[in-house]
């Protein structure tokens, strides 16, 4: 909040909004879980059947061109660690020093939002 709020009215607020965002979380992800699942089977139902013709040499050739990405990516980062650390360190600092100010500002709704979101997606 702005300051215009008292606490009291902060942590209502914050509870009241992660009750809710807790229980929409976990009611929505089964739904989102369940239809996942359901599409799943229906596409295996309809490549079994003969409707869905998978090219699994493109399939195999894209997974060799990403992991031969990820091989040279990763090899940089283990041959140059000294470099990689520098330069993400500057903002990896302001990033927290952010973090912390905005949880520091905000303790009584972040605190409040955080505990009532817990509690929606146990009660839901």
């Amino acid at each position: 909040m702005d300051g215009k709020g008292t606490t009291r009215q902060e942590v209502m607020l914050g509870g009241l909004a992660g009750i809710c965002s807790g229980y929409l979380f976990k009611n929505v992800s089964k739904y989102a879980a369940a239809s996942a699942v359901v599409g799943y089977l229906v596409l295996q139902g309809a490549s079994r059947s003969g409707y869905i013709k998978v090219n699994w040499k493109k399939v195999n050739e894209t997974i060799e061109d990403i992991k031969e990405d990820i091989v040279e990516e990763v090899t940089e980062i283990v041959e140059d660690s000294e470099t990689l650390v520098i330069e993400n360190e500057g903002q990896l600092a302001a990033t927290a020093r952010k973090l912390y100010a905005a949880l520091r500002e905000n303790a009584a709704t972040s605190g409040s939002f955080t505990g009532g979101f817990i509690l929606g997606v146990l009660f839901a």
